[in-house]
C-alpha cells in the first residue's frame, strides 16, 4: 500500500508545482493614462475606458494625473458631464505595459473640440538635464488667413521648435536642468513675441507645454505646463 501512496504524493506536489508555475507565467502587466483639458468652452466632461469611470467633471485647464490600469486596448470614451449618451469621442486606445499615454483635449479658434493621444516618453535626459516638448492647441491667422505658425524659444536663445501650427506635437528637446526658463513664443519668422511663459526645471523631470486659445490675443491665450514625473 506504502508503494502506491508515494506516486500519489509526488503526483501531487508536481500538480502544485505546474499551478504555481503556470500563474506566474501570466504577468500582471499595466499601463498609464492621464487626461489634460485644454479646451476654454466653459463645459465639463465625464471620460470612460470602456465601461470604467476614469475621471468626472473634467474642466478647463484639469491635469488629471497617471491612472494605472490593465495593459490592454480600451475604448475612450468622453461625453459631457451628466450626459453619459452624448458621446463626443469613441477612440480605441492601447495602454502597453508599462508605459505612459496622455490625451490632450483641445478646440479649434470656434472652440470646436478636438483629441490628440500622445506616448509620453519619460525616459530622463542625459546628465544634468530636463526635457520638454509642446503641444499646440491655439489657432489663430495670419492676415492673408494662411494659419500662423509659432516659433518656440528660450528667452533670447536658438529656435527650439520652429513654424508649429494648429494642430500639433513637438518631439522631446533637453534643457538644462534646476534652472528658470522663460520660454518664448513668438510669430514665425518675425520678432513679434506672442508670450513668454515661465518653466523652471529640475534635472531628470519631463515637461509638457500646452498652448490653448487664441494665440494673437494675450487675453485669450494660455499655456498650460504639464510635469510628468
Amino acid at each position: 500500500m506504502k508503494y502506491l501512496i508515494i506516486p500519489i504524493i509526488i503526483g501531487l506536489t508536481l500538480l502544485g508545482a505546474c499551478k504555481k508555475n503556470s500563474d506566474s507565467a501570466v504577468p500582471d502587466t499595466h499601463g498609464n493614462f492621464m487626461v489634460v483639458d485644454a479646451l476654454p468652452n466653459g463645459v465639463q466632461y465625464d471620460i470612460r475606458l470602456d465601461t470604467i469611470a476614469f475621471a468626472s467633471n473634467v474642466g478647463y485647464k484639469t491635469v488629471t494625473g497617471y491612472k494605472s490600469y490593465r495593459a490592454q486596448k480600451y475604448n475612450l470614451i468622453i461625453t459631457p458631464a451628466g450626459q453619459p449618451g452624448v458621446i463626443l469621442y469613441n477612440n480605441g486606445i492601447f495602454l502597453r505595459n508599462n508605459r505612459y499615454y496622455t490625451a490632450f483635449l483641445g478646440g479649434d479658434s470656434l472652440k470646436n473640440p478636438l483629441l490628440i493621444i500622445t506616448e509620453d516618453d519619460l525616459t530622463p535626459a542625459r546628465g544634468d538635464s530636463a526635457k520638454f516638448r509642446v503641444i499646440d492647441l491655439s489657432q489663430g491667422f495670419k492676415p492673408n488667413r494662411t494659419p500662423l505658425g509659432m516659433d518656440v524659444l528660450s528667452g533670447v536663445g536658438p529656435i527650439i521648435f520652429k513654424g508649429l501650427a494648429f494642430p500639433s506635437q513637438t518631439a522631446f528637446a533637453p534643457l538644462v536642468g534646476d534652472s528658470a526658463y522663460a520660454i518664448r513664443f513668438k510669430y514665425v519668422d518675425s520678432s513679434l513675441t506672442l508670450r513668454y511663459h515661465p518653466l523652471p526645471t529640475q534635472k531628470g523631470k519631463v515637461y509638457t507645454l500646452v498652448t490653448a486659445g487664441y494665440p494673437l490675443d494675450s487675453a485669450r491665450f494660455n499655456i498650460l505646463t504639464i510635469q510628468h514625473n
